[in-house]
């Protein structure tokens, strides 16, 4: 007969029962000899039954009923199925690295002692191994010891498998003793220094060639798709209707168009009896989280740069005679300017509807300067959902203002109709310009005609500068508003 039988849901039992109520090892019935068996639990989920009650170890005789969770166990046939090898001593080496060892014997130093006269004062040692396995070594003992009913000198074995010394079998969680507990920080301290060290320089490496652009200036250029990702949501459409003003005789009109002849031009010491003279339009790209908003000075103070828009303007004032005195004659006597009537702005990727405009303010302009403004601000003083300001470099160092690329991209869109969605287009054209060399650089002969303050950035992604009449009006122009 076999000396013992395994029972579990586990390949290596020799009763293996595929039932969810089946534990990966069950239970274990050994072979005491004189026609008894015991019978032990192994600490299995859904209990082990004797004749119907439920046991954790218990003897047993043939006859008995043995039931593993809610599955019958014909244990005594499974005695019968070999032969036990009764005529050998099993002896074998560890099949992995010995980590801690501890003792059992009936003498007081041992790690396990055993109180039984035919227990050796020195009986066995047993190891806890690199693979989490066992390993039995008999240290020639009198009475011998024992692996699931089989005399071993040396076995490898499961924790799960019936362990005794002379007659006695081990204590219950033997294998809980605190000597046979990996200290894995004492027992890996020189691979746990190594990974540690190897991480470090990992994640040094990994942090330095992520930052290595800002750090050393390396490999900062980006794919044209990265730059499109990066930019598309920081661009805006700008409306701007506006007033113009003449100053004469010490008396401010305002021109606009007549609220009830749309046609006709007159001017007015109050504009709330008028409509605005005309409207602008044109793009720009957001600069800072509360919604500023860098365009060109084209956009924002039109009056200043529409010198023909100008010359009809005055005439239509002399025709309308709605200022005493004035005639061409005595015109470059008037002072003339203009002021915003409503500054607005849409972002890229929202309809062209006039409920999703958002005001702006700016500052108007009489004269032209180096200083004239270029940034509106919105009177939300945030930015709509999903866009982004734009990122800019601009160092003090002479000569070295901005990061110079070859390839420049035009982030650049033509207002759709009433309804339509707004959409940004960008062209990327190559060029030999030191931009840090002069104020403002043609557009290619290639790109059609670009909308009035749409952005201009480098390979790196950053904004450079704007589109201002045709020409890409560079970012030194315009660095000390934006710093503001």
């Amino acid at each position: 007969m076999k000396p013992v039988i395994k029972i579990g849901r586990d390949n290596t039992n020799d009763i293996i029962i595929n039932e969810p109520s089946i534990s990966r090892n069950h239970a274990i019935v050994t072979n005491l000899g004189n026609g008894t068996y015991e019978v032990k639990d192994l600490g299995s989920s859904n209990g082990t039954f004797v004749n119907g009650q439920r046991i954790k170890q218990q003897v047993i005789s043939p006859g008995d009923k043995l039931k593993a969770g809610s599955s019958m166990v014909d244990w005594q046939a499974a005695f019968q199925a070999s032969p036990a090898k009764t005529d050998s001593v099993i002896q074998e080496d560890p099949f992995a690295k010995i980590r801690r060892t501890i003792m059992a014997g009936s003498a007081d130093d041992n790690d396990i002692i055993l109180n039984n006269t035919f227990v050796s004062a020195h009986h066995a040692k047993i190891s806890v191994l690199k693979n989490g396995n066992y390993y039995l070594q008999d240290m020639g003992s009198s009475n011998g010891s024992f692996v699931n009913g089989s005399k071993v000198i040396s076995k490898n074995f499961l924790k799960t498998d019936v362990v005794r010394v002379a007659g006695t079998e081990l204590p219950n969680n033997w294998f809980l003793h605190k000597n046979l507990q990996v200290n894995f920080l004492k027992d890996h301290k020189k691979a746990i220094w190594l990974s540690l060290l190897a991480i470090l320089i990992i994640t040094g490496g990994i942090f330095s060639y992520t930052n290595c652009c800002s750090w050393f200036g390396w490999d900062c250029n980006l794919s044209v798709k990265q730059i499109y990702s990066r930019n598309q949501n920081t661009l805006a459409h700008i409306d701007h209707e506006y007033y113009y003003t003449i100053e004469f005789n010490g008396i401010k009109y305002y021109v606009g168009k007549n609220k009830n002849f749309v046609t006709q031009t007159e001017a007015n010491p109050d504009k709330a009896n008028l409509l605005p003279y005309s409207k602008t339009s044109g793009n720009g790209c957001f600069i800072n989280a509360n919604g500023s908003i860098l365009t060109s000075p084209v956009v924002i103070n039109p009056w200043l740069y529409d010198e023909d828009e100008r010359k009809i303007m005055l005439q239509e004032v002399v025709t309308s005679k709605t200022i005493k005195g004035l005639n061409i004659s005595n015109s470059n006597k008037a002072g003339i300017c203009g002021e915003t009537s409503v500054l607005s702005w849409l972002a890229n990727g929202v309809i062209n509807n006039r409920q999703n405009f958002i005001e702006a303010n700016t500052s108007n302009e009489c004269l032209l300067t180096d200083s004239i403004g270029s940034i509106i601000r919105s009177v939300k003083k945030a930015l709509p959902l999903n866009a982004v300001a734009a990122d800019y470099y601009y160092a003090d160092k002479p000569g070295k203002h901005l990061h110079n690329t070859a390839e420049k991209y035009y982030g650049h869109f033509i207002f759709p109709k009433n309804g339509e969605i707004l959409k940004d287009t960008f062209y990327a054209r190559k060029d030999s310009f030191d931009i840090n060399r002069i104020n403002a650089m043609p557009i290619a002969d290639s790109l059609p005609p670009i909308v009035e303050g749409s952005p201009v950035f480098n390979s790196r992604g950053e904004l450079i500068g704007i589109v201002r009449q045709q020409k890409v009006s560079l970012l030194q122009n315009y660095i000390k508003q934006i710093k503001k």
